[in-house]
């Protein structure tokens, strides 16, 4: 597989070897999927060990018409089986509440723990898994579960011991994103979709991560079918991709972009963790 790489580009995945561990930091049970199911299905299809560690199990989500049930339940459930689909060694729980999108976060939810408590789960983690490279959502879409998880992950690879424990000491992190000028395409589009709504009020420049910030494009039009079957495991969720047009729907599940986090970086030790670059 192929994808067209601007000057600067890579894909991580040229580097994969098999056995090579690999640890993917989400907050929701969909994050997975929706978010960086390419790069999970491709690296496993490599032959990497892939773990999936959770923040919550989503129940704060918005269920879709007709879903039932704990929705916690649910979506865990859900997790499970679009993580087996995409070739997912082991699932990790960290067993915070969603925090939802906006409002006091409810006692025992994520964005109420203290970022050092959460570091620490991760970073016990880290240390048992010895992940040669950590991937994790970059927050850029405002979510502050998303944001809460980067920055504890952040502090968690700043505070692990490094010595032997990875492939090459200290794990390589990949912060997944979506790049503005796709999100450009996408806010056009759903001001068309859905006129009227808040979207008309968004500011294109401050969606998604700045193109000159990626530094990696994972081709994901082998892995297309798979993660189409996957996706459609989280059924109790409505896909973000629904509604658009063939062209933007495949733009975003075809190609996954990261930025490789540099070790000893500023957003390592104490920068901006907000799902902005520095």
């Amino acid at each position: 597989m192929t994808q067209n790489l601007r000057a600067g580009e890579r894909d991580l995945l040229r580097d994969v070897r098999p056995g090579d561990r690999w640890l993917v930091a989400v907050a929701h049970p969909d994050d997975e999927t929706f978010g960086c199911g390419s790069v999970i299905a491709r690296a496993t299809s490599l032959g990497a060990e892939v773990t999936v560690a959770c923040a919550t199990r989503g129940e704060a989500g918005e269920p879709t018409p007709g879903s039932t049930g704990d929705l916690g339940a649910v979506r865990e459930a859900e997790l499970h089986r679009a993580a087996a689909l995409l070739g997912v060694t082991r699932v990790e729980l960290l067993g915070y509440r969603d925090s939802g999108f906006d409002g006091a976060p409810p006692p025992g939810s994520l964005c109420a723990a203290p970022l050092d408590a959460v570091a620490g789960v991760l970073e016990r983690l880290i240390t048992d898994l010895r992940p040669a490279v950590v991937v994790v959502l970059d927050g850029s879409d405002g979510h502050r579960d998303h944001r809460h998880v980067r920055a504890a992950v952040h502090a968690a690879l700043a505070a692990a011991p490094t010595g032997d424990g990875a492939a090459e000491g200290t794990p390589q992190l990949y912060e997944h994103c979506l790049p503005n000028a796709l999100m450009r395409r996408w806010l056009d589009e759903m001001r068309s979709l859905r006129p009227g709504t808040a979207y008309h009020s968004l500011d294109p420049a401050d969606l998604g991560r700045a193109d000159e910030d990626i530094t990696d494009v994972v081709d994901g039009s082998g892995v297309l079918a798979l993660r189409e079957a996957a996706m459609a495991e989280h059924r109790s969720q409505a896909s973000p991709f629904d509604g658009l047009s063939d062209e933007l729907r495949r733009a975003f599940l075809t190609a996954d972009h990261l930025v490789r986090v540099a070790p000893g970086s500023a957003l390592l030790t104490g920068g901006r963790a907000d799902g902005h670059a520095t």
